[in-house]
């Protein structure tokens, strides 16, 4: 005869092979998409980084693969802050009410109009040749 103690271990034990059975028969997690996984790689550039950080390193690249003048250097320098800012505001936001890859969109597109207004011809030629390596490395700037 099996005493009440070891009757309830043995139930207890064999509830908990019962719970790790069903939970390996589960099906899998499913893998992110291309999106998420874009999505996530932004949000943790943004938080390992300041705003300050990011419009400098996009104002650097740009001045040399756009040959900025000085004056078009610091118009996009502080166009690149304020919008590194807003990006930075964006992604911190909890806000359930806006969609974070909408208001992206719109403000990508909002800068971008404000620096077509900068750039000479030649180097809006320069910038729409170089416009996907630009929005592909330095979206989030």
């Amino acid at each position: 005869m099996i005493s009440k103690p070891t009757k309830k271990l043995g139930f207890g034990l064999l509830a908990g092979i019962s719970v790790v059975l069903l939970s390996s028969c589960a099906a899998p997690a499913p893998a992110p998409t291309h999106d998420q996984v874009k999505e996530a790689v932004v949000a943790d550039t943004i938080r390992a980084t300041t705003p300050m950080e990011r419009a400098t390193a996009l104002t650097d690249v740009m001045t040399n693969k756009l040959r900025l003048n000085e004056s078009q250097q610091a118009k996009v320098a502080k166009l690149n802050l304020d919008y590194s800012s807003r990006f930075n505001i964006l992604m911190n936001s909890t806000n359930p009410k806006i969609s974070k890859k909408d208001e992206f969109l719109r403000l990508s597109a909002e800068k971008e109009t404000k620096l077509l207004g900068i750039l000479s011809a030649s180097q809006k030629q320069t910038y729409e040749a170089s416009k996907q390596e630009f929005l592909d490395t330095y979206r989030i700037m």
